[in-house]
């Protein structure tokens, strides 16, 4: 399981590298197009948008999984370790409770956009939207991999008699 999670760990490193690249890429060309050749790209503008919900959906996941995002180390200082671990298991049931509500939302919405076309490229909007649901699995693998890991910090810790 292991040498599964951290194959997923290097694929999205090397996907959010290959997002990013992508819409400099596609950006920097829009500006050269618009401002050099005074002919702009009519698509450039509109994937750019789609790639940077896809960037920020995995970055988001990966984020997670290397406790990246906002927190408040406030009660880490001020209390026991035992409390603090409580509390962290805590927010991460919270956030797995909304994760799972957001999968379920952006497979649902996914019902509704599927007749859908964007107005540039002409694609299926079910691509921008997926992101959604995937990057909320891709959270929830991380968050409950962290769970687990907190899970075995306490075990090791004998926190919990």
């Amino acid at each position: 399981m292991k040498i599964i999670l951290r194959g997923l760990d290097r694929f999205l490193n090397w996907l959010l590298v290959l997002l990013m690249g992508t819409m400099v890429a596609i950006i920097s060309a829009q500006v050269w197009f618009r401002f050099i050749l005074n002919d702009p790209l009519h698509w450039s503008e509109e994937i750019g948008r789609y790639l940077l919900v896809w960037i920020t959906f995995i970055g988001a996941a990966v984020a997670l999984r290397h406790r990246q995002h906002l927190g408040i180390d406030l009660l880490q200082n001020r209390v026991s370790s035992r409390i603090y671990h409580i509390v962290t298991m805590g927010a991460n049931t919270l956030i797995q409770i909304f994760l799972v509500v957001i999968i379920y939302q952006g497979f649902t919405i996914l019902g509704v956009v599927k007749f859908q076309k964007t107005p540039a490229m002409h694609i299926s909007m079910v691509l921008p939207y997926l992101a959604v649901p995937v990057g909320g699995c891709l959270m929830l693998i991380n968050s409950l991999r962290l769970t687990w890991e907190t899970l075995r910090s306490i075990k090791d810790t004998k926190i919990f008699p």
